[in-house]
């Protein structure tokens, strides 16, 4: 081994170290951040249903009795309560899903030298992968856009299964959410920390591993968020509060919308929506206006310096992954190089004349 394929590889022992410290950074920070922003997240979520109960219905509200007005009061808190741990059990099942697709695609088995006769045509091979590389790079684009990060880092990230569409994604039990029995396996004690997962528990770490990791904990976060908001919305309109003309499914779909300047409300984590309802004639309509709770992330953060503070370091990290990323791709590309033209002269033979 030369001197420079030596200190090449010394190179990457120290990359490799420094990723993993990182990694170690990126959840401790995590953590602490979704401690902060679930506090946030029960206080803001107060005073979005405060001024929904007597700015936004005030006579629906005054319609309940006492009694009823201290059960809505105690179930909203409860709901709130159930933001840390939820986005917890998000925290650490993001880990565990991206140390499984990492795995998978880790020990996949190796094409052979004789194709099977069942295996598919390279070209629908490229077609499913292409297709694949688009939706994750699609994910990608929105995550780095949001964390002011290039996109290069992320174009070979390898890992698949990590967002789903449509009704196949998974969703985060609430309080009043019953999940499914065969969800049930997946939830993790949360109090027994030597039994939680950890990106460490994972070897070789990779920037592309950890940048997949903190995409799909954001996602989860923002998961937790929505149903949360649909949770309360759900409540409210259980109680009365909001309008029993909407269709429940409306009022559900009224949190997923986007932020615009038609649909956001002056009161943050709310939004106005004019929808039109059916009158007691088929033939009529009426629009009706609608406040619904949307817990928003930008919403809760700016409302809170705290919060910011801790988005701030996870930026920092972020930057720093992206620093260090760059260098260990360009030599691991180095290092496939060496490999290679060693491997090419270890097979090479003359031919006799």
């Amino acid at each position: 081994m030369t001197g420079s394929t030596e200190r090449l590889y010394q190179t990457l022992e120290r990359l490799s170290g420094e990723l993993s410290q990182l990694s170690d950074q990126f959840e401790d920070t995590y953590r602490e951040y979704i401690t902060a922003l679930a506090n946030a997240v029960r206080h803001q979520l107060i005073l979005a249903t405060y001024h929904l109960c007597t700015q936004g219905y005030p006579e629906a509200f005054l319609a309940l009795s006492f009694s009823q007005r201290q059960a809505l009061q105690l179930k909203i808190r409860q709901l709130a309560k159930q933001a840390e741990p939820s986005m917890l059990q998000g925290f650490y099942r993001a880990t565990v899903e991206v140390i499984q697709e990492a795995r998978s695609v880790t020990e996949s088995p190796k094409p052979t030298s004789e194709p099977a006769t069942d295996q598919p045509d390279e070209d629908d091979e490229s077609e499913e992968l292409e297709s694949l590389s688009q939706s994750d790079q699609a994910a990608l684009e929105a995550f780095a856009e949001e964390f002011e990060l290039p996109d290069d880092l992320f174009t070979r990230v390898g890992i698949a299964g990590l967002t789903s569409e449509g009704g196949d994604e998974e969703e985060v039990p609430f309080l009043e959410t019953d999940s499914p029995e065969s969800k049930a396996q997946d939830w993790l004690d949360l109090e027994d920390a030597e039994s939680l997962p950890s990106l460490s528990d994972y070897d070789p770490m990779s920037p592309e591993l950890i940048a997949s990791w903190q995409r799909t904990v954001e996602q989860k976060i923002v998961r937790v968020l929505s149903q949360l908001s649909q949770q309360v919305n759900r409540l409210l309109q259980s109680r009365g509060i909001l309008p029993a003309t909407i269709p429940p499914k409306l009022v559900q779909a009224a949190t997923q919308v986007d932020a615009t300047a038609d649909t956001a409300s002056n009161v943050p984590n709310l939004l106005k929506l004019l929808v039109e309802t059916e009158a007691g004639d088929e033939s009529r309509s009426q629009v009706a206006q609608l406040l619904a709770v949307r817990l928003r992330l930008s919403d809760i953060e700016f409302a809170d310096p705290t919060l910011k503070t801790w988005r701030d370091r996870l930026r920092k990290l972020s930057s720093q992954l992206v620093t260090v990323g760059r260098t260990y791709q360009q030599k691991q590309r180095q290092r496939a190089v060496i490999e290679a033209e060693s491997a090419w002269r270890s097979s090479w033979f003359e031919e006799d004349d």
